[in-house]
């Protein structure tokens, strides 16, 4: 399950709670522009209620409105709404104006109880409208003045309110939300410079970790530094017994086999032939324990402080070392190498490149081929032994470089750590190696690269 970024769970946090404030904000917003808009228009209204009354006349002692064709024009004037008024009388009926214009309820609250006025919602003609109401004594009758409007100023009224309000807020949540990205990404620049500097360790560099971080992290770059120490102690305790082991057993099997080889000279040729049994079998044990010490020579020591290594150099001084052998089993050993510089240790390289050729030459049969290569593509140097074998199986390729596996069909002479020390001593140099088929002599073909390094004008 993929963990979410510490960027992200801040502004998990953060987003609901700014938008909750976003939410409380527009709904104040909203109230604040409605009841502006709500006081402005209504109080204008009212203002026509009043002009409406102020014109009402008793004639013949009936109330009326004797209003001109212009005055009434005026009345009903407004350049975003639709405008209606409405003169009724103490039985409701319409004495003048809009006869659809809506009465308050009887249970309508009257703002100001001395002038009689009312304001209320209504619906005329399928619109929603505003309307006031005023109540005035005429004559000893009850008139009662009605003026409403539709609410298109007042709705665009609120809605600029509204933006007035809220526009800032929106910016003033982007910009906070912008602020906290990049101070959260300013934050955690520590912790991607000390994954940087982990990223970029080889696996033997266990030195403390000086990444400057802050406070909060201290404690966590402190027991990671603590870590590596105990690494550090484990693994040189472990390098200490395997390369302690093996000197104190070199002795011992030495000395076996010189006892061995002097008991079976002055033997007789029943008993010597089970010597040679107990011979093949120190010579094993020997063999064991020098690689042991190979292993263990592989310590951990970062590339890039080793010297530069001619890898041409190299490969040709342990090739030539190997050809006594190759020419009594009757195989052709041939070079092919190419100019080619690395950091590195040469004593290392060679134990790795004489495991390779060993491998090879055991197991290429008499009259075959090995081929030992170097030089350098594409920034690596490199190396390869192929033979004329039977070759690796496909899905062997990966096993054999396990310490102590022997693939199915292996010598039983051998003991399954030469491609391990390979693999080990490729690792220390940041390099790798894989076996695979030989493409020239069709047995396998193991290669081994290495990071590629610029020749200095000394070498």
């Amino acid at each position: 399950m993929k963990q979410a970024s510490l960027r992200f769970l801040l502004l998990r946090q953060l987003l609901p709670a700014m938008l909750v404030l976003l939410l409380a904000g527009a709904a104040t917003a909203y109230w604040v522009a409605w009841r502006s808009a709500t006081k402005a228009y209504d109080r204008a209204l009212f203002d026509t209620t009043l002009a409406i009354a102020d014109q009402l006349r008793i004639v013949d002692g009936k109330p009326q409105l004797p209003l001109t064709p212009q005055a009434r024009a005026v009345l009903l004037t407004d350049k975003f709404d639709d405008t209606f008024y409405a003169v009724r009388g103490p039985a409701g009926e319409v004495l003048d104006g809009e006869a659809g214009l809506p009465m308050p309820a009887a249970t309508q609250p009257r703002i100001t109880s001395k002038e009689g006025r009312y304001y209320f919602d209504g619906w005329l003609q399928g619109r929603p409208i505003r309307i006031a109401a005023l109540q005035k004594e005429l004559a000893g009758s009850t008139i009662t003045v009605l003026a409403g409007e539709t609410l298109v100023k007042r709705n665009a009224l609120v809605r600029e309110i509204i933006l007035g309000m809220l526009l800032p807020e929106l910016l003033l949540i982007v910009v906070s939300l912008a602020v906290v990205w990049f101070g959260v990404r300013s934050a955690l620049r520590p912790l991607s410079a000390l994954r940087q500097e982990l990223a970029g360790r080889s696996q033997s560099d266990l030195s403390p970790v000086l990444v400057a971080v802050p406070e909060e992290i201290r404690p966590v770059v402190t027991e990671i530094n603590e870590l590596l120490q105990r690494l550090q102690r484990s693994l040189a305790s472990q390098r200490n017994f395997v390369s302690d082991a093996a000197h104190q057993l070199r002795t011992p099997i030495a000395a076996l086999q010189a006892q061995v080889e002097a008991a079976r000279s002055e033997s007789a040729p029943d008993t010597r032939q089970k010597l040679d049994g107990v011979l093949t079998a120190a010579q094993r044990l020997s063999h064991l324990v020098a690689q042991m010490l190979a292993l263990a020579r592989a310590e951990p020591s970062p590339a890039q402080t080793q010297p530069e290594v001619a890898l041409e150099a190299v490969v040709q001084k342990v090739a030539e070392s190997w050809l006594p052998l190759a020419f009594s089993r009757q195989i052709d050993l041939g070079f092919e190498l190419a100019p080619a510089f690395m950091h590195g240790n040469s004593l290392l390289l060679e134990e790795l490149l004489g495991n390779l050729l060993n491998n090879a030459l055991r197991y290429t049969p008499e009259g075959g081929m090995v081929t030992v290569s170097c030089g350098e593509k594409d920034g690596r140097a490199w190396l390869s032994v192929e033979d004329s074998g039977k070759g690796i199986a496909a899905g062997e390729r990966d096993k054999v470089f396990a310490r102590f596996y022997q693939a199915p069909g292996s010598l039983s002479d051998g003991n399954g750590l030469g491609l391990a020390i390979v693999r080990e001593i490729a690792r220390q140099h940041g390099g790798n190696v894989v076996a695979q088929v030989s493409e020239k002599l069709g047995g396998a073909c193991l290669l081994a690269s290495f990071p590629a390094q610029r020749p200095t004008a000394s070498a």
